[in-house]
């Protein structure tokens, strides 16, 4: 299977879960117990295996789920190698993606990931400031909300590590909750609860915990924020 297609199953199975109402839900009507299997899967850490496609065709409302509809998978979103020839000397080229994640209630995931366009940037700022030197796993978001100013402002563009898929260390992540696309801060209390919050608690209080036995239910790590523009003007 290329990475192309691997990438459409996953986009449909994000959808799937979608249009059940949550994994559980999906895996329910699949005859499973739990969903965790189904996060597993969308973050990547699981292949989506051929009886799991039978299966879920067969459901009433999902035949050609996977395979019917493959002529509509997104474009590959490798850079053609004429793309790359014109990428000035001392800096890497990053996409900046579709998706917004939301400071603040949340937004919905409805359309397919797209590249808006891609962004030259300094590769010695990369290194320094993003911490990586995989470009391929970084890519840009815009940020839209106020719940996590004064730290990212609304519209900032976020650089996002996406092949970071778990929670390991306390930060600022891309999070995929129960369908809603949010970026939140993330942290791990020693009890095994995940708690996720917005740095403007005077505006949004409010607190997600979650316990990290079954966060692979409703949680799907984006990627982590490894850090962001902000517009300051005189």
């Amino acid at each position: 299977m290329t990475n192309d297609t691997q990438e459409f199953r996953i986009q449909r199975l994000l959808a799937a879960s979608k249009k059940a109402g949550s994994d559980t839900a999906l895996a329910r009507l699949l005859g499973y117990s739990n969903g965790s299997f189904i996060g597993q899967m969308k973050s990547r850490h699981r292949p989506i295996k051929e009886d799991f496609v039978e299966k879920l065709e067969a459901l009433p409302g999902y035949a050609g789920w996977f395979t019917a509809e493959a002529d509509n998978a997104p474009a590959p979103v490798s850079m053609p190698a004429r793309d790359r020839d014109d990428i000035p000397p001392g800096y890497v080229r990053l996409q900046h993606l579709s998706p917004t994640p939301s400071m603040g209630p949340g937004r919905g995931l409805s359309e397919p990931v797209q590249i808006i366009r891609h962004l030259d940037v300094l590769e010695s700022w990369v290194r320094q400031k993003v911490g990586s030197t995989n470009y391929d796993r970084i890519k840009i978001l815009t940020g839209c909300g106020q719940s996590m100013l004064p730290t990212i402002n609304d519209h900032d563009l976020v650089f996002v590590d996406m092949g970071q898929k778990s929670i390991d260390v306390p930060g600022i992540y891309v999070l995929d909750v129960c369908d809603r696309l949010l970026l939140k801060r993330a942290l791990i209390h020693s009890t095994g609860t995940l708690v996720l919050r917005s740095d403007n608690a005077e505006e949004f209080p409010d607190e997600e915990r979650i316990d990290l036995r079954t966060a692979a239910d409703s949680i799907n790590v984006a990627g982590r924020v490894k850090a962001w523009w902000t517009l300051h003007q005189g």
